[in-house]
């Protein structure tokens, strides 16, 4: 009998955690329960409320901006949105920097080719079979045109 004595305690404690609601009816009876008032009842108030269990909701202030908190994980994935954006932006600044590079070496190449073919005397490529050949007057001219075409499209 005593072992069932704390169960009956337990048993007689659970109401007590639930709201307590009063209203009056049409007739003018009050009416003390522990579920909501009809929708048709317009005047009721609640007696007892349990605790909040969970933190209070804020009131929003008129004029301040409204932003959730932002919870862990929507965090995350902003920091690592903003490192991967950061990342984007550092990979193309030295793509940009590659190219550029490049494009300066190219140029160098391009006018010393010019100066080459400008200074004149014996010029000589390699032919097909790995023989070196010289150049005729008419072939440097001609490589001259090439080489500044080149020159002027890597140096603009």
């Amino acid at each position: 009998m005593i072992r069932y004595a704390g169960l009956a305690l337990l048993l007689l404690a659970i109401p007590g955690w639930a709201d307590t609601y009063k209203w009056i009816d049409e007739n003018g009876k009050v009416h003390y329960s522990d579920q909501p008032p009809p929708a048709s009842v317009q005047k009721s108030e609640t007696i007892k409320q349990p605790k909040a269990v969970h933190a209070p909701v804020p009131v929003p202030v008129p004029g301040a901006p409204t932003a959730a908190p932002k919870s862990v994980n929507d965090q995350e994935m902003e920091f690592r949105k903003r490192r991967l954006q950061q990342a984007e932006v550092e990979a193309k600044a030295q793509k940009d920097a590659q190219a550029a590079d490049e494009k300066k070496r190219n140029c160098q190449r391009a006018t010393e080719q010019v100066q080459a073919y400008e200074r004149g005397g014996r010029i000589t490529r390699y032919g097909p079979n790995g023989e070196q050949q010289f150049l005729t007057d008419q072939e440097v001219q001609t490589e001259l045109v090439n080489a500044r075409k080149a020159a002027d499209s890597w140096c603009k």
